[in-house]
């Protein structure tokens, strides 16, 4: 905070002291002060006329004419709507100079819809591919379940009787004898 009130005085030594206009320098901003009355007088000037002039009599025709410029005024301020919607079917909204200079975002933005909604395809695609797989997942666990249940179906000992009856063995009804081997 020092720094910066140092910095300032600093600067304000710098600046030149009041001094004296020149007669050029004097004159010029007396040209200025005189514009910008006249700008103020030329603003308040039709007023006046108006309220000195409101006082004469005026014919029947330029009374009706001023009514109905009013009455036209009027329906302008309130078909705004309708003129804006006559603009766009006309197709003269496109060339206002306005639109003309968004024409770099209006590009953006549709380019930025288009990627939203290819997306948005892509994600669809994607979850019914997600979706097709599980499906093949759940079918081929059933299939491994039904396997692996006949499969265990088949190690019983029943089971395993009625196979090997068929090809003509027969279950050993006496335990087995351990032949020792002489050296």
């Amino acid at each position: 905070m020092k720094w910066f009130k140092k910095r300032r005085a600093e600067e304000m030594a710098k600046r030149p002291a009041n001094r004296t206009l020149t007669e050029a320098e004097l004159l010029a901003r007396q040209a200025q002060a005189e514009a910008k009355e006249a700008q103020a007088n030329a603003k308040t000037a039709p007023q006046a006329n108006t309220a000195s002039g409101g006082n004469r009599l005026r014919t029947s025709e330029e009374f009706r004419a001023e009514q109905r410029e009013k009455q036209r005024a009027k329906r302008r301020r309130d078909n705004q709507i309708g003129g804006l919607v006559r603009e766009v079917l006309s197709g003269e909204i496109l060339a206002r100079e306005a639109l003309v200079r968004q024409v770099p975002f209006l590009l953006f933005v549709s380019f930025l819809t288009i990627l939203y909604l290819a997306l948005g395809y892509q994600t669809e695609r994607i979850l019914r591919e997600k979706q097709r797989t599980q499906d093949l997942l759940e079918e081929a666990i059933a299939v491994e379940k039904t396997l692996r249940s006949e499969f265990e179906s088949q190690l019983q000992q029943s089971q395993l009787e009625r196979s090997t009856a068929a090809l003509g063995l027969e279950q050993p009804v006496s335990p087995p004898i351990v032949i020792r081997a002489e050296e």
